[in-house]
């Protein structure tokens, strides 16, 4: 599944578009990343916020993606 696929359905459930990099902090703390992007420098530029955090981490085991 893609992160647009993911990025979609979480703009049908929540009403929000979730960042493409809020969807790679969370598979990265799960473990399901190869590493940081090579084009990032540091930490993330837009880092995932708590009150999205809960959901986007439920919806991404929703979808086996961690």
């Amino acid at each position: 599944m893609s992160y647009k696929e993911v990025q979609r359905i979480y703009k049908e459930q929540f009403g929000k578009t979730a960042k493409s990099s809020w969807i790679a902090q969370i598979k990265s703390e799960n473990g399901k990343t190869s590493g940081p992007s090579p084009n990032r420098d540091g930490d993330y530029k837009h880092p995932c916020p708590d009150s999205e955090r809960k959901r986007l981490t439920k919806l991404l085991k929703e979808l086996k993606m961690i």
